[in-house]
Protein backbone atom coordinates (compact mmCIF):
# COMPACT_ATOMS: atom_id res chain seq x y z
CA UNK A 1 0.00 0.00 0.00
CA UNK A 2 0.89 3.63 -0.63
CA UNK A 3 -0.52 6.64 -0.09
CA UNK A 4 0.41 10.17 0.69
CA UNK A 5 -1.57 13.23 1.90
CA UNK A 6 -0.41 17.02 2.05
CA UNK A 7 -1.99 20.18 2.29
CA UNK A 8 0.41 22.53 0.46
CA UNK A 9 0.50 20.65 -3.10
CA UNK A 10 2.70 23.26 -4.24
CA UNK A 11 5.88 21.16 -2.69
CA UNK A 12 5.03 18.29 -4.97
CA UNK A 13 4.34 20.37 -7.73
CA UNK A 14 6.91 22.87 -8.20
CA UNK A 15 9.31 19.41 -7.66
CA UNK A 16 7.32 18.12 -10.72
CA UNK A 17 7.08 21.31 -12.94
CA UNK A 18 11.18 21.92 -12.75
CA UNK A 19 12.16 17.96 -13.04
CA UNK A 20 9.68 17.85 -16.25
CA UNK A 21 11.74 20.38 -17.54
CA UNK A 22 13.96 17.94 -18.28
CA UNK A 23 12.56 14.67 -18.01
CA UNK A 24 9.80 13.68 -20.15
CA UNK A 25 8.83 9.82 -18.39
CA UNK A 26 10.23 8.74 -15.13
CA UNK A 27 10.61 5.63 -13.12
CA UNK A 28 9.48 6.84 -9.33
CA UNK A 29 10.58 4.73 -6.56
CA UNK A 30 8.18 4.80 -3.68
CA UNK A 31 10.18 3.86 -0.43
CA UNK A 32 9.48 4.00 3.09
CA UNK A 33 12.18 6.55 3.28
CA UNK A 34 10.41 9.23 0.78
CA UNK A 35 9.56 9.77 -2.99
CA UNK A 36 12.72 9.13 -5.57
CA UNK A 37 13.66 9.76 -8.87
CA UNK A 38 16.83 8.69 -10.69
CA UNK A 39 16.41 9.51 -14.29
CA UNK A 40 18.51 10.91 -17.46
CA UNK A 41 17.02 13.06 -20.22
CA UNK A 42 16.90 11.28 -24.18
CA UNK A 43 19.60 13.02 -24.87
CA UNK A 44 21.65 11.88 -22.11
CA UNK A 45 22.57 15.40 -21.64
CA UNK A 46 21.22 16.05 -18.11
CA UNK A 47 20.63 13.85 -15.50
CA UNK A 48 18.21 14.36 -12.16
CA UNK A 49 18.49 12.85 -8.40
CA UNK A 50 15.41 13.38 -6.49
CA UNK A 51 14.55 13.01 -3.11
CA UNK A 52 11.01 13.66 -0.89
CA UNK A 53 10.74 13.22 2.34
CA UNK A 54 7.77 11.75 3.85
CA UNK A 55 7.93 14.86 6.27
CA UNK A 56 6.72 16.46 3.44
CA UNK A 57 3.09 15.26 3.78
CA UNK A 58 1.00 15.16 7.11
CA UNK A 59 0.11 11.22 6.19
CA UNK A 60 2.94 8.74 4.72
CA UNK A 61 2.25 4.98 4.38
CA UNK A 62 4.12 2.93 2.10
CA UNK A 63 4.24 -0.63 3.45
CA UNK A 64 7.23 -1.71 0.49
CA UNK A 65 8.68 -0.18 -1.61
CA UNK A 66 7.65 -0.16 -5.74
CA UNK A 67 8.79 1.47 -8.85
CA UNK A 68 6.29 3.24 -10.91
CA UNK A 69 6.04 4.60 -14.39
CA UNK A 70 4.98 8.27 -14.58
CA UNK A 71 4.55 10.64 -17.65
CA UNK A 72 5.59 14.04 -16.04
CA UNK A 73 3.96 16.45 -17.92
CA UNK A 74 0.28 14.37 -17.33
CA UNK A 75 1.48 14.58 -13.03
CA UNK A 76 2.16 18.17 -13.87
CA UNK A 77 -1.46 19.09 -15.80
CA UNK A 78 -3.34 17.46 -12.87
CA UNK A 79 -1.17 18.75 -10.51
CA UNK A 80 -1.53 22.08 -11.35
CA UNK A 81 -5.61 21.57 -11.10
CA UNK A 82 -4.97 21.73 -6.94
CA UNK A 83 -6.36 25.27 -5.51
CA UNK A 84 -4.49 26.99 -2.64
CA UNK A 85 -6.11 25.44 0.10
CA UNK A 86 -6.55 21.63 -1.28
CA UNK A 87 -5.35 18.81 0.64
CA UNK A 88 -3.59 16.32 -1.94
CA UNK A 89 -4.03 12.70 -1.71
CA UNK A 90 -1.71 10.11 -3.87
CA UNK A 91 -2.89 6.93 -3.82
CA UNK A 92 -1.34 3.51 -5.99
CA UNK A 93 -3.99 1.45 -7.43
CA UNK A 94 -1.71 -1.96 -8.11
CA UNK A 95 -4.27 -3.57 -9.42
CA UNK A 96 -5.73 -1.33 -11.83
CA UNK A 97 -2.03 -0.33 -12.53
CA UNK A 98 -2.74 3.33 -11.64
CA UNK A 99 -2.04 6.23 -10.14
CA UNK A 100 -4.81 7.93 -8.05
CA UNK A 101 -4.76 11.64 -7.27
CA UNK A 102 -7.50 13.20 -4.90
CA UNK A 103 -7.76 17.02 -4.21
CA UNK A 104 -10.19 17.86 -1.46
CA UNK A 105 -11.39 21.75 -1.21
CA UNK A 106 -14.50 23.16 -1.29
CA UNK A 107 -15.45 19.59 -3.29
CA UNK A 108 -13.50 16.58 -4.04
CA UNK A 109 -11.83 16.31 -7.44
CA UNK A 110 -10.19 12.60 -8.75
CA UNK A 111 -7.83 11.61 -10.98
CA UNK A 112 -6.08 8.59 -12.80
CA UNK A 113 -3.38 8.83 -14.21
CA UNK A 114 -1.64 5.13 -15.95
CA UNK A 115 1.55 4.02 -14.63
CA UNK A 116 3.73 3.25 -18.04
CA UNK A 117 6.33 0.70 -18.29
CA UNK A 118 10.07 2.02 -18.09
CA UNK A 119 12.99 0.90 -18.01
CA UNK A 120 15.33 2.33 -15.85
CA UNK A 121 17.79 3.66 -18.26
CA UNK A 122 21.75 4.17 -18.09
CA UNK A 123 22.21 6.85 -15.58
CA UNK A 124 25.90 8.00 -14.41
CA UNK A 125 27.31 6.98 -11.23
CA UNK A 126 27.15 9.67 -9.05
CA UNK A 127 29.28 8.48 -6.09
CA UNK A 128 32.26 8.13 -8.68
CA UNK A 129 31.29 11.38 -10.27
CA UNK A 130 31.64 12.89 -6.76
CA UNK A 131 34.94 12.09 -6.41
CA UNK A 132 35.88 13.80 -9.18
CA UNK A 133 34.65 17.19 -9.19
CA UNK A 134 37.83 19.43 -7.80
CA UNK A 135 35.78 22.70 -6.95
CA UNK A 136 32.39 23.28 -4.94
CA UNK A 137 30.96 26.21 -4.07
CA UNK A 138 27.54 27.79 -2.55
CA UNK A 139 26.44 30.64 -4.10
CA UNK A 140 22.76 32.76 -3.82
CA UNK A 141 20.67 30.76 -6.57
CA UNK A 142 18.78 34.40 -7.48
CA UNK A 143 22.42 35.68 -8.54
CA UNK A 144 23.09 32.84 -10.42
CA UNK A 145 20.02 33.11 -12.47
CA UNK A 146 20.85 36.30 -13.03
CA UNK A 147 24.10 35.10 -14.36
CA UNK A 148 22.50 32.82 -16.25
CA UNK A 149 19.96 35.11 -18.16
CA UNK A 150 22.84 37.75 -18.83
CA UNK A 151 24.47 35.39 -20.83
CA UNK A 152 21.50 34.26 -22.30
CA UNK A 153 21.01 37.73 -24.55
CA UNK A 154 24.60 37.21 -25.73
CA UNK A 155 24.86 33.71 -26.57
CA UNK A 156 23.55 30.41 -26.24
CA UNK A 157 26.67 28.73 -23.89
CA UNK A 158 28.00 29.99 -20.52
CA UNK A 159 31.64 29.66 -19.14
CA UNK A 160 31.55 28.93 -15.47
CA UNK A 161 34.62 28.85 -13.52
CA UNK A 162 35.81 28.12 -9.64
CA UNK A 163 39.45 29.53 -8.89
CA UNK A 164 40.59 30.33 -5.11
CA UNK A 165 38.93 33.34 -5.11
CA UNK A 166 36.09 33.87 -7.35
CA UNK A 167 33.05 32.14 -9.06
CA UNK A 168 33.58 33.87 -12.37
CA UNK A 169 30.75 33.08 -15.56
CA UNK A 170 30.79 34.93 -19.16
CA UNK A 171 29.43 34.16 -22.42
CA UNK A 172 30.95 35.83 -25.39
CA UNK A 173 28.95 36.61 -28.82
CA UNK A 174 30.18 37.93 -32.48
CA UNK A 175 30.24 41.46 -30.94
CA UNK A 176 28.95 41.41 -27.22
CA UNK A 177 30.22 39.67 -23.58
CA UNK A 178 28.42 39.31 -20.33
CA UNK A 179 30.19 38.27 -17.61
CA UNK A 180 29.31 37.67 -13.44
CA UNK A 181 32.12 37.34 -10.81
CA UNK A 182 31.66 36.80 -7.02
CA UNK A 183 34.03 37.15 -4.64
CA UNK A 184 34.81 34.77 -1.77
CA UNK A 185 33.67 35.37 1.24
CA UNK A 186 30.77 37.72 0.80
CA UNK A 187 27.09 36.79 1.67
CA UNK A 188 25.88 36.04 -2.07
CA UNK A 189 28.61 33.32 -2.29
CA UNK A 190 28.86 31.70 0.68
CA UNK A 191 31.21 28.99 0.40
CA UNK A 192 34.47 28.08 -2.31
CA UNK A 193 36.72 25.45 -1.80
CA UNK A 194 38.68 25.49 -5.27
CA UNK A 195 42.38 24.65 -5.57
CA UNK A 196 42.88 25.72 -8.54
CA UNK A 197 41.06 27.48 -11.41
CA UNK A 198 38.55 25.09 -13.20
CA UNK A 199 35.90 25.78 -15.69
CA UNK A 200 33.81 24.43 -18.85
CA UNK A 201 31.27 25.89 -21.02
CA UNK A 202 27.48 25.13 -20.50
CA UNK A 203 24.28 24.68 -22.69
CA UNK A 204 22.27 28.09 -21.60
CA UNK A 205 18.99 26.15 -23.01
CA UNK A 206 19.70 23.39 -19.93
CA UNK A 207 20.41 25.73 -17.98
CA UNK A 208 17.42 28.12 -17.45
CA UNK A 209 15.69 24.93 -17.19
CA UNK A 210 17.97 23.68 -14.23
CA UNK A 211 17.98 27.31 -12.90
CA UNK A 212 13.89 27.03 -11.94
CA UNK A 213 15.68 24.75 -8.82
CA UNK A 214 15.51 28.08 -7.32
CA UNK A 215 12.19 27.27 -6.10
CA UNK A 216 13.06 24.79 -3.65
CA UNK A 217 16.35 26.66 -1.87
CA UNK A 218 17.52 29.87 -2.09
CA UNK A 219 20.85 28.89 -2.14
CA UNK A 220 22.49 26.23 -4.62
CA UNK A 221 25.48 24.04 -4.37
CA UNK A 222 27.80 24.32 -7.34
CA UNK A 223 30.04 21.27 -8.21
CA UNK A 224 33.03 21.47 -11.10
CA UNK A 225 36.15 20.39 -12.95
CA UNK A 226 38.23 20.97 -15.64
CA UNK A 227 35.65 20.39 -18.75
CA UNK A 228 33.89 18.35 -16.48
CA UNK A 229 29.91 17.91 -16.01
CA UNK A 230 28.42 20.10 -14.12
CA UNK A 231 26.60 19.45 -10.57
CA UNK A 232 23.44 21.87 -9.00
CA UNK A 233 22.19 21.32 -5.74
CA UNK A 234 18.96 22.20 -4.40
CA UNK A 235 17.76 21.72 -0.91
CA UNK A 236 15.33 21.90 2.21
CA UNK A 237 14.32 20.45 4.85
CA UNK A 238 12.21 17.83 2.62
CA UNK A 239 13.43 18.26 -0.72
CA UNK A 240 16.92 17.03 -1.96
CA UNK A 241 17.41 18.06 -5.88
CA UNK A 242 20.21 17.37 -7.60
CA UNK A 243 21.03 18.03 -11.46
CA UNK A 244 23.69 17.35 -13.86
CA UNK A 245 24.89 18.61 -16.90
CA UNK A 246 27.30 17.20 -19.20
CA UNK A 247 29.81 19.96 -20.95
CA UNK A 248 29.98 21.38 -24.12
CA UNK A 249 32.46 20.96 -26.64
CA UNK A 250 34.71 23.87 -26.49
CA UNK A 251 34.41 26.27 -29.45
CA UNK A 252 36.54 28.35 -31.22
CA UNK A 253 36.72 32.00 -30.51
Amino acid sequence: MFKAVTKEPKILRDSIDIISQLIDDGLFDFKKTGIELAAADRTMVSFVDFKLKPSAFEKYVCDKDVSVGINLLNFLTVLKRANVNDKLTLNLDEKENKLEIILEGNSIRKFSLPLLQISKREVPDVDQLLKKFTANAEVNSNILEQGINDADIIADSIIIELSPEKLRMYAEGNSSKSELKLFKGTDILTNLDAKETVSARYSLEYLKKMIKGSRISDKVKIMLGKDFPLRLVFENENIFLSMILAPRVAESE
